[in-house]
This record gives structure tokens, sequence and C-alpha cells, in this order.
């Protein structure tokens, strides 16, 4: 029932849909207080030296913007490639060829929860003549994960789950690719990490793409996305690492942490405050030199 009525929404003009956002964006924020606290605690953290009426300001403008996405990725999920090219610009475009060697090698793309990451990958497919793959974590509501899954294949990209990614990389080693990865979403308590300072805290990162870059040395490059008007965004493309196999896995993670640290100041926003980013708290032995040493999360929930 509940796919139907995406794909129902989906039909719809986004302009009734922004109407539907704009009223989501007021009940999230003042009748359900949707994750209120937790979005308010990251951006204390996270920005200590703004005055409480700026950080309230990017709360409010960050519930339109969530909302706004939501339906954006709902809105979209039946429009052809024109639609996307109309709004969404790229920067450095020409990036992603010279670091494929002409199409001959495979590039791993890093993003985060910015902007309209779903908009981005259908841009990039009329952008790029090499095949698409992206790595995603299976969502808790089957519905939503195969609207979602349909909608980012649609114009041919590999849907890879993250436990299988590796031995998808080996499999596929000699199909030049450009791979998709969103980096900036919390690890589980076991899970091998990166550590990283991050939005002013010592901040726990998937440790699998930079991994996977060092292993194979596929070069790196990162996508920040940034909303310029309603349903309209700028995308800019920036290398991360070229030759990762000269570099240390934890420097690459930094330097991901590190430009989306950058993106997100630019347009604190656009970026995805409700989710739990800093759910579990390593253990002092662990954390509190800021070593940012490999290892699992030994962890318990924080207060």
């Amino acid at each position: 029932m509940v796919y139907w009525i995406y794909q129902l929404l989906s039909r719809l003009p986004l302009s009734v849909l922004y109407g539907l956002s704009s009223v989501g964006a007021w009940a999230l924020e003042f009748v359900f207080r949707y994750r209120r606290s937790v979005i308010t605690d990251n951006l204390s953290a996270s920005f200590p030296e703004l005055t409480a009426k700026e950080k309230k300001s990017i709360r409010r403008r960050f519930y339109r913007s969530l909302a706004d996405t939501t339906i954006e990725i709902i809105g979209a999920a039946h429009k052809p490639l024109g639609f996307f090219e109309k709004r969404l610009e790229v920067t450095n475009i020409d990036l992603l060829h010279q670091l494929s060697e002409q199409g001959s090698q495979t590039v791993i793309v890093m993003l985060g929860h910015q902007g309209n990451w779903e908009w981005m990958l259908h841009r990039a497919a009329g952008l790029y003549d090499m095949p698409m793959a992206f790595i995603y974590k299976t969502l808790h509501s089957a519905a939503a994960d195969r609207f979602s899954l349909e909608a980012r294949c649609r114009f041919g990209a590999e849907a890879i789950e993250m436990h299988k990614s590796a031995r998808n990389m080996i499999r596929n080693r000699r199909k030049p690719r450009i791979i998709y990865i969103l980096g900036d979403q919390s690890p589980g308590q076991r899970e091998r990490v990166h550590w990283a300072r991050f939005l002013n805290r010592d901040t726990p990162f998937f440790s699998g793409a930079a991994v996977l870059a060092k292993a194979t040395g596929y070069p790196v490059a990162f996508a920040a996305c940034r909303r310029t008007a309603r349903g309209h965004y700028h995308v800019t493309l920036s290398e991360l690492a070229a030759r990762p196999d000269e570099l240390e896995e934890q420097e690459i993670t930094k330097r991901y942490a590190k430009v989306l640290e950058q993106a997100i100041e630019r347009a604190p926003e656009d970026w995805l405050w409700s989710n739990r980013r800093w759910k579990y708290q390593a253990e002092a032995n662990s954390s509190a030199t800021g070593s940012n040493a490999d290892r699992e999360i030994q962890s318990k929930p924080s207060d």
C-alpha cells in the first residue's frame, strides 16, 4: 500500500508537491517535532560559535530543505534525463573524464547527504557514458527501499549492497565504472571505521570507500551539492585522491571529512542534521587521543 502511495505522489506535478512540502515542513517542525532534539544538539555541537537565533534559523531552513528533498525524490521518479539537466548545474564536469583516463578505469565518487543526492545520480547518467553503480544500505521500510531502488536504477545504474561491495569490485575489476558512495552515514557498533575530526567532534566513518580505493588504486572524487533555488542545485566536483595507492587509507577518509565539512559550512541547511550521526560514543580509551586509528567502534549509545 505504501509503495503505491509513493507511485501516486510521483505522478503529481512538482508545483502540487511543493505545496505539500511547505505544509509538511511546518508539521515536521511544530506538530511532530521530528527529531528536533537531535537536530538541535547536532547544530549546537557543530557550531558552538553561533547564537541561539542563528542555529534556530538553520534548523527551520533545514526542515524546509528536508521536506523539499523528500518530495523531489518522489516527484522525479519518472522524469526524463532532460529534467535533471535543466535543474542541476555542474562545475568541473571533465574531472571524472580525467581521473578515469577517458573512461578506461573505474572512478569512485564520494557524496554526502547534502542537497539532493538522488538527483545527482540521475544528472550523472546524462553526463557520462561509463556504466554507473552505487553502494547502498537497505532502508528499514520495504516499500521505500523498493521505490528508491527502482528510481535510482532506471537509467541503468547498478545497485550494490554495502556488504557485497568488495566482492562486486573484484568480480568487475576489468569493467570501468563510476561508483557512487554516500560516505557520511553513521557506522554500526561493530563495523570497521576510520576516525576523523568532523564538525567539531572526533567522528567515525565507514572505512569501506578508503579500503576499496587503496586496494584497487581507483581514483576518488568528491561531489558537493547545494540548493540554489527550489528544485535547482549546483554540483561541484573536486579531486580527493588521484593515486590512492600512494596514500594511507586514513588520509583518504580525512580528506573526505574535510571537504564535506567545508561544503556543509557553506550551506548548513542542506545537510541531513536529523541523522543520528554521533549516535554512538566511543570509549574514552579509543577516541580521547583523537588518533584516528583504524578500529571497530566499541561503544554504547551516548546520552
